[in-house]
């Protein structure tokens, strides 16, 4: 599932994160990381001194400040956003979901265009959620190993930032997996629901809306 996850968000990511996007996220990171790193060695310098376990924890937290940052950047159209899907019954809502949950079922005929609207209108807003989702992660990475490291080594300066360390995995790792797991389950409803016959649409109803039922025929006396 998430091998599948991975190929999908490979093969869309260049077509939906452009040059410029790339370019913009590498300049912000590069600003910003330096920025932090000399920063911490001032703090450290004016404390208790440059060592080289401040040097290290500094590039760690500046590497991985640089990573937080990248968040901020737009990866997309200017105000893009998840396509409303038309509005469809709680009943059909409920069969979707479950398709999407353990052990799901085979995907009924009648749910085969739905399913494969949903998945052409949510694809793409994955992937992007999922790519600044992977920059928190490895944010969290570093700053957790930089956390690591000044508490092995019992140094003082900077300690409250290993406070702040443990809370960064609430806000990155919970996507960047449910993000792959959600492309891998859609790529497998897509090709599932591709291979079903599509439906043909409920002929409309004969007659003027609201008009009586039955037959127009009037008997005598009517």
């Amino acid at each position: 599932m998430f091998r599948l996850g991975w190929q999908v968000f490979r093969t869309r990511l260049p077509e939906l994160v452009s040059d410029r996007d790339r370019r913009r996220l590498v300049l912000v990171a590069s600003i910003v990381a330096p920025v932090v790193t000399v920063g911490l060695l001032v703090v450290a310098a004016l404390t208790e001194g440059i060592t080289v376990v401040g040097v290290v924890v500094a590039l760690l937290f500046g590497v991985a400040a640089g990573g937080f940052a990248t968040v901020f950047c737009r990866i997309g159209p200017k105000g893009w956003a998840i396509p409303p899907v038309p509005a469809i019954g709680w009943r059909t809502q409920e069969a979707v979901a479950r398709y999407y949950g353990r052990n799901p079922p085979a995907v009924a005929p009648e749910h085969r265009d739905i399913v494969l609207q949903s998945i052409a209108v949510h694809r793409d807003p994955v992937v992007r959620t999922t790519l600044q989702s992977s920059f928190l992660l490895g944010s969290w990475v570093f700053g957790l190993l930089g956390a690591l490291v000044l508490g092995l080594t019992g140094s003082t300066a900077h300690g409250p930032v290993f406070l702040y360390a443990p809370v960064w995995p609430l806000i990155a790792g919970g996507y960047g997996v449910i993000g792959f797991r959600t492309l891998g389950r859609q790529e497998q409803l897509r090709v599932e629901a591709s291979a079903l016959p599509p439906v043909p649409p409920v002929p409309p109803k004969r007659g003027r809306p609201g008009g009586p039922s039955g037959s127009k025929l009037a008997l005598p006396g009517e």
